[in-house]
């Protein structure tokens, strides 16, 4: 919880007293209770982070949501410490700490500083600050600081703070709310990824150049901090690299890239496939068929007539295969796959369409309704063979990637 405290100085005024405030006939008798405060003020959602400092040869570290910034200009931050942490305890006589902001992956690490043991400090990377205080090495930010002014409030103590040094990378932070940890994530985050993954796997931005922040944040008109909380989903998933020269780059998408994601998806399919029950219905099936058709209406003469088409086509076919087990999981692994991204960008680099695709899902879809356990699997087989034998021309032919 961010907390704030407001001082007063210059010379005294005497003012009028103010009007008594009326009474309330339901204004309660006694304090408010304790139990009611913390669940209502679990409501606010901060951040997590983690308070460091050394003070007589040793190190002390604790968990903390009661940070806050203060002021800009000088840059000052204060904490907020229970009087009766053995870290206040030191923070109050060497003078300095650190705040380590927990990214939202490190909640094992805000928990082990939260509770009492013999070394909190115990596997984790530390760097020396410059005041000497630790800071953790992982961390999403860290800003050092120097104790101005102390105040004691209740079970507590405000520290208020001058920051002399601060650093970040880039990351989602941890989140505490309602007596728990988790994700912090902005809409407008979410959003920029998903719009960013759209142009990073059809191909869409330069695959040798590097990939510019702020051109990017205009492009898709959100602030940059979205952008680079997007490059870090992309990097953990492999589409997106740092290079120590150019910055941020595409990951090129070569032959064993396409494989196994083609590969993943066969086996999602074939794992759907063994897990229905029986044969399709007839309803079910021709539903399936139409779709299949209009795959079939945008290629002409072994050709794609519209590309933008028959991707939307095919990957509905394969989207309804794996509705088929009705399970909102599967449907999430298959679109991670982006296998209609690697089909464009293959496309997209001179090749062609399997010239089996549209035969064989017809011939899936009367296997499925049949219910012929082996010829479905021998046709999911097959047709994820020649799918990747097409991409493998398309790649071949924009020079070995795209």
């Amino acid at each position: 919880m961010s907390t704030a405290v407001e001082r007063t100085s210059g010379p005294e005024r005497r003012v009028a007293d103010p009007a008594p405030a009326p009474e309330s006939p339901d204004a309660p008798d006694q304090p408010l209770d304790r139990a009611l405060f913390r669940h209502v003020i679990g409501h606010f959602m901060s951040g997590v982070a983690v308070i460091t400092t050394h003070e007589g040869g040793v190190d002390h570290g604790m968990t903390a949501s009661a940070v806050s910034s203060l002021s800009l200009d000088p840059p000052m931050l204060l904490i907020c410490a229970h009087t009766k942490a053995p870290t206040h305890a030191a923070v109050k006589r060497a003078g300095v700490f650190a705040v380590n902001v927990l990214g939202e992956d490190q909640e094992h690490l805000a928990a082990q500083f939260a509770g009492p043991r013999a070394d909190k400090f115990a596997g984790v990377d530390c760097d020396r600050g410059v005041r000497g205080v630790p800071v953790l090495s992982a961390a999403l930010a860290a800003l050092e600081c120097e104790v101005i002014e102390d105040v004691v409030g209740g079970t507590h103590r405000v520290f208020l703070a001058r920051v002399v040094g601060a650093s970040a990378r880039d990351g989602a932070p941890l989140g505490y709310f309602r007596g728990r940890f988790g994700r912090f994530e902005l809409a407008q985050d979410t959003t920029a990824y998903e719009q960013l993954r759209e142009l990073v796997v059809h191909r869409t931005l330069p695959l040798d150049g590097s990939l510019d922040v702020d051109d990017l944040a205009a492009r898709l008109r959100t602030p940059p901090s979205a952008v680079y909380y997007a490059m870090t989903r992309l990097i953990g998933e492999g589409l997106v690299g740092r290079d120590p020269e150019r910055g941020y780059v595409l990951v090129p998408l070569d032959t064993r890239a396409s494989d196994e994601a083609f590969d993943g998806r066969l086996a999602i399919e074939l794992g759907v496939a063994a897990s229905l029950p029986g044969p399709l219905s007839p309803a079910v099936a021709d539903r399936w068929r139409r779709i299949a058709a209009s795959a079939e209406r945008h290629v002409r003469g072994g050709r794609i007539t519209d590309l933008d088409g028959y991707l939307v086509a095919i990957d509905e076919f394969h989207d309804f295969l794996i509705a088929l087990a009705e399970n909102p999981t599967l449907h999430q692994v298959y679109r991670a796959l982006s296998t209609p991204g690697f089909m464009a960008a293959a496309l997209s680099g001179g090749g062609a369409p399997s010239a089996h695709a549209v035969d064989e899902h017809y011939e899936i879809i009367d296997a499925f309704a049949a219910g012929d356990s082996a010829g479905i699997a021998r046709l999911l087989t097959l047709h994820n063979q020649h799918t990747k034998q097409a991409q493998h021309l398309g790649i071949r032919n924009a020079g070995g990637r795209v």
